[in-house]
């Protein structure tokens, strides 16, 4: 791989005597590291099951680096149960240093493929809201598939620009992450493709990209609430000086101390700052490859709530909304207009057709009375044990059933992968989903078979082949069921099997899911 001259200059004047260290570090191998989704389970049930060779990452107990260089975590069962999500190490620090309490409203600006929103999901447990965005469809396709694996009841998914969420949610989340757009200069030795689309764009072209983002998630921050920005780029303009920017104009902002852990660096900062300025840059973490085990990150917590600064900051803000105001009727009209045409068929994949749900139409069979779907919904949804369950709603649809939060804003104009957890299919008969599969807590409410990791029987079911001789636990619920069984591997849900004549199980493994 070679670095563009431009670049190395750009890296000598930051790292000084240590651009050689770096330099030599970007010749070692990546590596691989998995986060332990803790909504599914406990880090010492992990302990006792781990089929991998591991040692922690440093900044956060739930993150482990693989040693062993002939695994392959993405092929292991466990990994199709969610248990856990590969995820580059350095990646895993600005979900770890949110906070999050239950009941919570979280955004995730930019959260495809959806590494930082699984881990929000999972501190959320269940409870409060998880609205996960990309601006990108197909991206937020990818999103909402390792959010209904991780088994997140409460998310939402979107795919829309920051500015149209905006006008939805001002003030509204407790906390908000934004792992934003960047030249990426922190994965050139995982992926050197990304060396051409630095120089193509670079800092330059990212910087006011991000101070977009940052204006429009100011909006949509209640007082109090906490704000976590980062990049996978070393460049200041789009670190330091995005974040010294981002204080100037919204002087309610403060930047939060983070702990330091193994491997952290401070902020970077310069003389012709203030005091003020350079201790709240300082509180900034950055992560270089020849100092710690991870590729390259920044990330900086900041809190809303100055009321000193609060009158600046109302005066820019002012400006903001009055132009914002002038675009509102025309974009809020092509919006509409585009959610009427939106991807109908890619959309329904995941989440079935959001407009018909939104005004409340239900169908045919539903008008007509026949509310036999329906219970059989609500009965499904009863094996869910999840926490907060009172506080959603059953959803339905044209095409299936969603649970969704009950008093949620309204999702009109807006671009919707999902909105809620699919339950399952509102057709000829309900038949439940693999994302309700998925977010079960409690496989002894329902008929299951229960594989070991250990055996070809898992392989092949998650490949999609019938299993004979299977071995039905509760199998006095086949009847309540139609025959519907729980799959898991080593006690921890898969998806679902159809229960047939002389131990046969019809494998009903989501096909676009399956093991290659």
């Amino acid at each position: 791989m070679t670095l563009p001259k431009k670049y190395q200059q750009a890296m000598q004047d930051l790292l000084g005597e240590e651009y050689s260290a770096y330099i030599e570090s970007m010749q070692q191998r990546s590596q691989t590291a998995i986060r332990i989704n803790t909504a599914k389970i406990s880090l010492e049930q992990w302990a006792e099951i781990c089929p991998f060779k591991t040692k922690p990452v440093p900044w956060t107990e739930k993150g482990f680096l693989t040693t062993d260089e002939q695994c392959n975590p993405a092929k292991h069962p466990y990994y199709y149960a969610g248990l856990y999500y590969i995820q580059e190490p350095s990646a895993m620090i600005p979900a770890s240093i949110l906070p999050v309490h239950e009941g919570d409203r979280i955004l995730d600006v930019c959260a495809a493929p959806g590494g930082k929103a699984t881990e929000l999901a999972a501190k959320l447990r269940g409870t409060g809201q998880l609205v996960a965005n990309d601006i990108s469809v197909s991206r937020a396709m990818a999103l909402a598939k390792n959010l209904q694996i991780a088994g997140a009841v409460n998310a939402v998914v979107t795919a829309e620009k920051p500015e149209r969420l905006q006008e939805s949610f001002l003030q509204y989340f407790d906390g908000i992450l934004i792992d934003a757009p960047c030249s990426g200069e922190g994965m050139f030795r995982r992926d050197p493709h990304m060396v051409q689309d630095w120089e193509e764009k670079g800092p330059q072209y990212y910087a006011p990209i991000q101070r977009d983002i940052l204006k429009a998630a100011y909006q949509m921050l209640r007082e109090g609430g906490y704000l976590v920005y980062s990049t996978c780029t070393f460049s200041p303009e789009e670190d330091e000086k995005n974040i010294l920017w981002f204080l100037r104009q919204f002087p309610d902002m403060h930047v939060c101390e983070v702990p330091r852990k193994e491997g952290f660096c401070s902020g970077i900062t310069d003389a012709a700052l203030t005091e003020t300025e350079r201790q709240q840059l300082s509180r900034c973490v950055r992560i270089f490859p020849h100092k710690a085990v991870g590729e390259g990150h920044f990330a900086v917590l900041l809190q809303k709530g100055d009321p000193s600064a609060a009158e600046q900051t109302d005066s820019f803000v002012e400006q903001e909304n009055t132009l914002a105001e002038r675009a509102h009727d025309h974009s809020f009209r092509m919006a509409e207009k585009k959610h009427q045409s939106f991807g109908a068929e890619r959309r329904s994949k995941y989440a079935g057709t959001r407009q018909q749900r939104l005004s409340g139409k239900k169908d045919r069979r539903m008008q007509d009375g026949d509310n036999n779907l329906v219970a059989k919904a609500a009965w499904w949804i009863g094996c869910l044990s999840a926490p907060g369950a009172e506080r959603y709603r059953l959803v339905p649809g044209k095409k299936q059933f969603t649970l969704e939060m009950e008093g949620s804003v309204s999702w009109k104009g807006l671009r919707c992968i999902q909105t809620g957890l699919i339950v399952g299919s509102a057709e000829k008969r309900f038949e439940p989903s693999i994302q309700l599969a998925l977010s079960i807590c409690d496989k002894d409410k329902l008929p299951y078979v229960n594989l070991s990791s250990e055996e070809q029987d898992v392989i092949r079911y998650l490949k999609g082949e019938t299993l004979q001789d299977v071995t039905v636990l509760n199998e006095g619920m086949l009847k309540q069921t139609e025959n519907y069984v729980l799959v898991c591997v080593d006690g921890f849900a898969l998806g679902w099997g159809k229960y047939m004549q002389n131990g046969m199980l019809k494998n009903k493994y989501y096909a676009g899911w399956r093991m290659q």
